[in-house]
């Protein structure tokens, strides 16, 4: 089987290849050894399942925790290990457990670096939940919420195997609800086949303890459509991790960002969009808060490979800053081996004008509530669509996005 490695950059012309800069690894005092990998086969019987986490935990045991210098994150030490924890679904959905030939093949096929190598292979080799969606041809699917109430170590691998002409929709719903700092690090494949369609709402609150860390790679075949939300809010470190991989003729993506820092939180974000194919289209487009001394880094890649001839590309992104020590990066880059396309790129920070707080302060908001209403306003697109399949939950995350404001 033909396999393929998704690296975040790619810098290859012809024969020539780029001398890329390795990120330095920590070894960690206490890290997860046998002990804790023949506790993660507990809930596991598909003996071809326990066979890819046996290669992934040799792989685990090569590589040190990164030392990430924008974010301040310098290696990590594991915390004590749970075999399971339990998630609410709604929808029709397999545990890991339950996925067949057609999804290890989608697992075994589809690799990538992930926001870090360790993480990745912490995910899949020490892998406490996960999900297989694998839908019919033709299939118009029910919606899919997944609720993880997040008090322990989060270890997931997932994939999702979208089959040709079919639909679904799949809500990611992470919640703290203890004030104790944690980890959560995913492994998710996603495979849109032909003319098939996917919605992907991740919804990210953590506190200012948590680190979180989301993979997750998405291959779209011929006219497959992905849309997808993705919000973040909070958490000590906060590294969400998209590639979309646009090998099919017509295939579209749309990414759509939000996110939010306070305190001293780091939101540290790397979407990828690499086109291999004509006439696909991706468009990026991310929108921000951040306060206090919080950071927030946005990397979007649009990557136009040789032969995604007349393929269409955009980004933009846009942080509003409450606070003079808030950082926000904007790292836009657009890499073009290809001659008729049409791309465009832009990033811009800014602060709230003041005219539209002298407009809501002459209606009666205090200068408080007039910036919590403007700021609120960049997230509420993503509000109503998350109304649009679960009010309680759209409510949950407006009370908290208000409450951090």
């Amino acid at each position: 089987m033909e396999t393929i490695f998704e690296k975040a950059i790619d810098l290859r012309h012809k024969d020539l290849k780029a001398v890329e800069w390795q990120i330095p690894q920590i070894s960690p005092k206490k890290d997860y050894g046998d002990y804790e990998f023949q506790a993660s086969l507990e809930h596991i019987s598909n003996d071809t399942l326990k066979t890819f986490k046996s290669y992934r935990y040799e792989a685990y045991k090569n590589w040190g925790f990164p030392k990430w210098k924008r974010a301040k994150l310098n290696g990590y030490e594991p915390d004590k290990y749970l075999s399971f924890v339990p998630v609410s679904v709604k929808g029709k959905i397999l545990g890991i457990n339950g996925i067949d030939q057609e999804g290890m093949e989608i697992l075994a096929k589809y690799d990538f670096e992930g926001a870090h190598r360790k993480f990745l292979l912490m995910a899949e080799a020490f892998s406490n939940t996960g999900f297989y969606l694998n839908t019919e041809e033709g299939e118009e699917r029910e919606p899919v919420i997944l609720t993880y109430e997040w008090k322990s170590p989060i270890y997931e691998t997932s994939v999702y195997n979208i089959k040709p002409n079919s639909k679904a929709t799949v809500i990611r719903y992470l919640k703290p609800i203890s004030n104790e700092g944690s980890l959560r690090t995913t492994s998710n494949r996603i495979v849109v086949h032909e003319n098939a369609s996917l919605e992907l709402i991740n919804i990210n609150l953590t506190n200012e303890k948590n680190v979180n860390v989301d993979n997750i790679l998405v291959e779209l075949k011929d006219n497959a459509n992905i849309n997808v939300i993705d919000i973040n809010v909070g958490g000590y470190v906060s590294s969400p991790h998209i590639v979309f991989r646009l090998s099919g003729k017509g295939a579209q993506a749309n990414l759509t960002p939000y996110f939010f820092a306070d305190k001293k939180d780091v939101i540290d974000m790397l979407y990828l969009m690499r086109f291999y194919a004509p006439d696909s289209t991706g468009i990026m487009k991310g929108n921000g808060v951040i306060k206090d001394e919080a950071k927030a880094i946005f990397r979007g890649f649009l990557d136009l490979k040789k032969g995604a001839k007349e393929a269409n590309a955009s980004e933009s992104e846009y942080t509003l800053t409450l606070s003079e020590k808030a950082k926000a990066e904007a790292i836009p880059t657009l890499l073009v081996d290809e001659n008729e396309v049409n791309a465009a790129h832009a990033a811009s920070v800014g602060t709230i004008e003041k005219e539209k707080l002298y407009y809501l302060m002459t209606r009666g908001f205090s200068m408080e509530d007039a910036k919590k209403l403007i700021s609120y306003g960049l997230f509420e697109p993503a509000i109503d669509r998350i109304k649009f399949f679960d009010e309680g939950i759209s409510q949950e995350v407006k009370d908290v996005i208000f409450q951090r404001i």
